[in-house]
């Protein structure tokens, strides 16, 4: 039994889908808030059953005044889970498949410090299954993927491997779902040398943005000497998503697309541009790509194909960050109002 399906099975009120508390609401408006009182809400993900987010701060809902919390909240019910025992660490990127939760932490008294002459790494990226007892503790053997410096500010999940941006340490690396063979220490996939920003994984490929040079890689050997450069001469290229056919990748006033086996020469194509502002969160589902701009306070929906207008989905939003959709709707996190929001997109 998963968690997400073992909390459901005791949660009040779940005795059929005409008493699930949210429903109703649905019915009546397509955006509600499911979740309040959160201190810097930011990454979010998605499984069948729950929705999962990072917070930047405590709140001290913990009995803690440091670090952040990383959440989770069974879909259509309003208790908020908390996934871990209170820390100093200050959880950021997150991504989830079928068995496990993983995400990036940075301990929070030693963000702004080098690596140099510490007892200790700074940044993590854990694991934990979905049927661990909750809260668990973040740091032990199992569920340390690795440690180092470097700061993971995205991950992507392929069908083995969990790759990370580490934008401090200028890199793509990698390690294995199943264990640590790497010796807890990350494989390169990108040159050391570059300013990743975006990843995205499909089964055993990777792609990946690099600002500093405007271009977009892919590698399906985990191996730095055998990366690709997919498209070059880009913007800017910031995070990245990945469907079937197409790649979409945030700009810094819009987002494109290009198709995944391209012709030579074939150029992306523009679904959404000319923002006052930067967008800050990409997720793909379905016929439409979401996009979230946190300083306009503007989430968007773009149809992939491009036969539509871009629509505001919804507005006045502060500080709308991570973003995430499946087909119980859109969810992302107000970073600045500390909620957690779903858009039903029927």
């Amino acid at each position: 039994m998963t968690l997400a399906v073992g909390i459901a099975a005791l949660a009040p009120g779940l005795q059929g889908c005409a008493q699930i508390a949210g429903l109703e609401d649905r019915e009546v408006t397509p955006l509600i808030t499911i979740a309040e009182g959160q201190a810097g809400p930011r990454a979010i993900a998605l499984d069948e059953e729950a929705i999962y987010w990072a917070n930047e701060r405590s709140d001290g809902a913990q009995g803690s005044a440091t670090g952040g919390a990383l959440r989770m909240q069974i879909k259509d019910d309003r208790a908020v889970i908390d996934l871990l025992e209170p820390t100093v660490e200050s959880p950021e990127a997150i991504a989830v498949d079928a068995t496990h939760i993983y995400w990036s932490s940075t301990d929070s008294t030693r963000a702004d410090e080098s690596c140099q002459g510490m007892d200790t790494d700074r940044d993590k990226l854990l694991r934990m299954p979905k049927d661990a007892k909750l809260p668990v503790a973040p740091v032990t053997d199992e569920t340390t993927l690795w440690t180092g410096c470097g700061r993971i500010s995205a991950i992507a999940l392929g069908d083995a491997r969990v790759y990370g941006v580490r934008t401090r340490g200028s890199r793509i690396t990698w390690a294995r779902k199943d264990d640590t063979d790497t010796g807890n220490y990350p494989t390169g996939v990108s040159d050391p040398a570059g300013e990743p920003v975006g990843v995205a994984a499909d089964g055993n490929i990777v792609y990946f943005t690099d600002q500093s040079t405007g271009e977009i890689f892919f590698d399906d050997t985990g191996n730095e000497e055998k990366e690709k450069v997919l498209l070059d001469e880009l913007t800017m290229p910031g995070l990245i998503v990945v469907d079937e056919v197409n790649l979409y990748w945030l700009t810094p006033d819009g987002v494109l697309r290009y198709p995944r086996s391209a012709s030579t020469g074939e150029a992306p194509v523009a679904l959404l541009g000319e923002l006052s502002s930067a967008p800050t969160g990409i997720a793909a589902h379905g016929d439409f790509v979401y996009v979230t701009v946190r300083e306009a306070g503007n989430v968007y929906r773009i149809r992939k194909d491009g036969t539509a207008e871009p629509e505001v989905i919804a507005s006045a939003q502060r500080g709308p960050m991570g973003i995430a959709a499946d087909r119980s709707g859109v969810y992302w996190t107000n970073s600045d109002s500390g909620e957690i929001v779903r858009f039903n997109d029927e």
